[in-house]
């Protein structure tokens, strides 16, 4: 009788434990995209920058934006200024995935095509980094990273 009834209080402890932990995780606030680039905008600007269209979002990152609940993207036009933040909220988890692999990718190239030519630009790719939370995915390529970065964990937390 006794060991069945240690058994059964094991037994939910496991269960309460797990349940517990299962609710504790961080819980991630609706983000209006467009409104916290904006607040990036604000913060620091990007010089000459392109805001990007869904043919960009194409062309630049391989990302069909028909997976994509909204999103806001821009960039140094010259091409050769690191500087690149790109926000979005996918429609699902699983489109999610596939936009944080191809802006990883993204960033993996612009790591290739400045490390031995633009060293000063390479410092700051090296810094950037591609972000999932969710439904959420950020790249972040700017001068200001950390500081942009904050800002974004700070609306994305509520």
């Amino acid at each position: 009788m006794k060991r069945k009834m240690r058994g059964l209080l094991l037994a939910m402890s496991v269960l309460l434990l797990l349940g517990i932990t299962a609710c504790g995780g961080v819980k991630t606030a609706e983000v209006d995209v467009a409104q916290v680039m904006e607040e990036m905008r604000e913060a620091h600007p990007i010089q000459g920058s392109l805001q990007l269209t869904d043919t960009d979002m194409l062309n630049f990152y391989g990302i069909d934006t028909d997976t994509l609940e909204s999103y806001s993207a821009e960039m140094a036009a010259d091409g050769i200024t690191a500087n690149e933040v790109v926000l979005v909220k996918a429609k699902d988890e699983e489109s999610a995935k596939t936009v944080e692999t191809k802006l990883q990718n993204r960033l993996d190239a612009r790591r290739n095509e400045f490390k031995n030519y633009l060293p000063d630009q390479y410092a700051v790719v090296e810094k950037s980094e591609v972000k999932r939370d969710g439904v959420y995915v950020r790249l972040i390529m700017s001068p200001y990273q950390d500081e942009l970065a904050e800002l974004y964990d700070s609306r994305l937390k509520g």
